[in-house]
């Protein structure tokens, strides 16, 4: 397995378990399905141009391919965040409402 490929998987896990804490801080279904219709769009741009550029071997740097992954860091730094956020929100919720 090359290079691309492992640092592919390994960049869709972590977008995957992004947001899969997102999804289980939300209780609310209409929201899980928006979740993962932006998971869709995080994850579609990686995958597209790693295929392609495994399939068609290009002789100079793929310029698109690492902005793929830029894109898809970034946008899995943010989602983590986002995620972390809404755990620590409904942990401190759940706190309070046993307080009461």
């Amino acid at each position: 397995m090359s290079n691309l490929v492992t640092l592919t998987i390994v960049s869709e896990v972590f977008l995957l378990l992004s947001f899969i804490i997102i999804i289980l801080s939300t209780k609310n279904p209409k929201k899980n399905v928006l979740w993962v219709i932006l998971f869709i769009i995080g994850a579609a741009p990686l995958l597209y141009l790693a295929i392609d550029h495994v399939k068609n071997d290009y002789l100079d740097a793929n310029i698109g391919l690492g902005l793929a992954f830029m894109y898809t860091w970034l946008y899995s730094a943010v989602a983590f965040i986002i995620g972390i956020i809404l755990l620590l929100k409904k942990k401190r919720n759940n706190n309070m409402s046993k307080e009461l």
